[in-house]
C-alpha cells in the first residue's frame, strides 16, 4: 500500500490517504512517530497497528467522552464523530464497541427524550425532533405509548411562554388570540388542541 498524501487540518492534525483514499486522521506526534511520509510504502501489518491502536481506540475514547457528557441517538454520534474527522468504518468500528456495552440505544434515547420534553412541547414537534436524530418510527411510537399522557401540559406550557399566565388570555384581543393560536400551531399542537384553551 502507498501512502499517497498527507494533508494538514491545522496545527495539529492531518489527513491520510493510502491509494487516493482518506483512511483516517492522525496527529503530528503520530506522523513522527511512525516515520510517515508521501509516497511512502505501508504494509498491512502497519496499517492494521496504526488503525486499531492509534485511530479507533481515540475514536472509541472520543464515542465514550461524548455520551458521558450527553445522550445521543445512534445517528447523532455518528454525525458528531463524523464531524471530527472520523471516516465511516472508524465511526463504524467505534460504535459497534459503545453498542456492545449497551451505551448507545435509539430506544431508551426515544423514551428519555420523550419523558423529558413531554411537559414543554407537543407530540408532533418530538416526533419530528426523534426522526431528524434518526430514531426508528417503531421506537418513537413505544416511547409515546410508555410515556406520554396528553398533551395538556404542553400547551398550557406554551401559552404561558408566550403570554406570560393562562389569566391573560381573557384579556386578549381576537387578533393577539389569533396570533398565540398560530404560535401554538407551529409548535405541532392541533386545532382541536389549541380550541380547547383559546376561543375566537
Amino acid at each position: 500500500m502507498i501512502l499517497t498524501k498527507i494533508e494538514q487540518i491545522d496545527k495539529k492534525r492531518y489527513r491520510i490517504y493510502v491509494e487516493g483514499e482518506f483512511v483516517f486522521l492522525l496527529y503530528v506526534t503520530d506522523i513522527r512517530k511512525y516515520k510517515l511520509e508521501e509516497q511512502m510504502e505501508i504494509s498491512s501489518e502497519e496499517f492494521e497497528e496504526i488503525y486499531k491502536d492509534v485511530v479507533l481506540r481515540r475514536a472509541k475514547m472520543k464515542a465514550m467522552f461524548l455520551l458521558k457528557s450527553m445522550d445521543y441517538s445512534e445517528k447523532g454520534l455518528r454525525d458528531k464523530l463524523a464531524k471530527l474527522y472520523y471516516p465511516p468504518k472508524v465511526i463504524d468500528d467505534a460504535l459497534t464497541y459503545v453498542t456492545g456495552y449497551g451505551y448507545i440505544d435509539d430506544e431508551r434515547y426515544a423514551r428519555n427524550y420523550v419523558r423529558f420534553k413531554k411537559d414543554s412541547q407537543s407530540r408532533k414537534q418530538i416526533a419530528f425532533t426523534l426522526q431528524q436524530k434518526g430514531v426508528s418510527k417503531e421506537y418513537i411510537n413505544m416511547a409515546f405509548e410508555e410515556e406520554y399522557d396528553n398533551e395538556s401540559n404542553a400547551i398550557v406550557r406554551a401559552i404561558i411562554k408566550k403570554i406570560g399566565s393562562m389569566e391573560r388570555l381573557e384579556e386578549l384581543t381576537a387578533e393577539e388570540k389569533r396570533k398565540v393560536g398560530a404560535f401554538l400551531y407551529r409548535k405541532g399542537f392541533s386545532s382541536e388542541e389549541i380550541r380547547e384553551y383559546i376561543s375566537f
